[in-house]
């Protein structure tokens, strides 16, 4: 599984980030999913993140603009397993 949080080195993207990480090791997903922290604004605008920070999982826009909080994580990443 390939996600990515995308954004520009915030405090609101560290977040995301950090909160991905814990969400991966309660899922166990830690071990086989790739995460990836993407700064590239032409990518942003190709996935229509317009709003740092963006979450994409597998290729697929999930949130833009907001911190997906690690308990909403962890129901998606098991929604995807």
């Amino acid at each position: 599984m390939k996600i990515q949080v995308l954004g520009s080195g915030c405090k609101n993207c560290d977040t995301l980030y950090e909160n991905v990480t814990k969400a991966l090791e309660k899922t166990q997903l830690n071990k086989t999913a790739q995460l990836e922290k993407v700064n590239d604004i032409d990518y942003f605008m190709k996935m229509g993140v317009f709003t740092t920070p963006g979450l994409v999982i597998e290729g697929e826009l999930i949130s833009a603009g907001k911190v997906v909080t690690e308990e909403a994580l962890i129901e998606i990443l098991n929604s995807r397993k």
